[in-house]
């Protein structure tokens, strides 16, 4: 099994498969590797067993690509997010087309306007998702079909190459709540949208707390070892060792934690 960062394999993990056990395999660890336990100090080293037992999502922090300003919402954050396909947004529709015929992509294409657009059959809100279909010539010139869908039906307009933006391409499907955007692997890179928060664009960075579990034995290297009965030291080196054997099966020598 390949070995992962902490933060990947934390927002990855089904909580249901908890209590799981990693080993450190390397990396740069918080304050100098220096943690305390039960009143003692000791370190992270490689090779080192760590049995997680709960992970708490604390607080999701909401960056702005383009200021870095930030915004932190609680867990229980009620909005909803779309992810963007992109890291950047179109001034004109054309713009938008040329883009993705360089990446081979067909239409449809879900894309929303940060502004508002104003045609003679409907005024389209800022940040309305639109569905552009076809392009299509109307008195000589090309055109975006775009499809407008709101809660009671759904609208057909016309819209120039020319029109101005700036555009944000979307994926596809109903938006996510804040969770599932989260534990969704395949969007962990993407910016999203949400049109309760004050951006157009925002990057996603949860803030996790692991409670975990260190087995302390004699290849643990710590500033103060606690006092205990000499059957408990054996019955904990004998669970650490059948673990180190069931873990070393799948062991990759690159950076981070490991779980199985």
């Amino acid at each position: 099994m390949d070995s992962v960062s902490l933060q990947d394999f934390v927002c990855a993990l089904d909580p249901a498969s908890l209590p799981r056990v990693l080993r450190v395999c390397s990396g740069v660890y918080f304050q100098g590797s220096i943690y305390e336990i039960s009143g003692n100090e000791c370190c992270l080293s490689t090779g080192d067993l760590i049995k997680v037992t709960q992970v708490c999502l604390q607080r999701v922090v909401c960056e702005n690509p383009g200021t870095g300003q930030t915004i932190e919402i609680a867990p229980t954050f009620r909005g909803h997010f779309r992810p963007l396909t992109g890291p950047q947004s179109y001034g004109t529709l054309n713009e938008l087309l040329s883009a993705a015929t360089q990446h081979s992509k067909k239409l449809p294409i879900c894309f929303m306007s940060t502004h508002r657009i104003t045609t003679e059959a409907r005024v389209v809100p800022e940040d309305q998702p639109l569905l552009l279909e076809a392009v299509e010539i109307h008195h000589g010139a090309n055109y975006a079909r775009c499809v407008l869908d709101t809660e009671a039906q759904q609208f057909v307009l016309h819209l120039p190459l020319s029109q101005k933006g700036p555009f944000w391409e979307w994926e596809p499907g109903a938006p996510r709540p804040l969770l599932q955007a989260l534990q969704d692997s395949a969007l962990k890179d993407l910016l999203f949208t949400c049109p309760t928060l004050p951006w157009h664009s925002l990057i996603l960075r949860p803030q996790y707390e692991v409670q975990a579990i260190m087995h302390i034995f004699s290849s643990l290297r710590t500033a103060a070892m606690p006092p205990a009965p000499q059957t408990q030291d054996e019955d904990t080196a004998t669970e650490c060792q059948e673990q180190l054997r069931y873990i070393q099966q799948g062991f990759c020598p690159q950076e981070g934690p490991q779980g199985h």
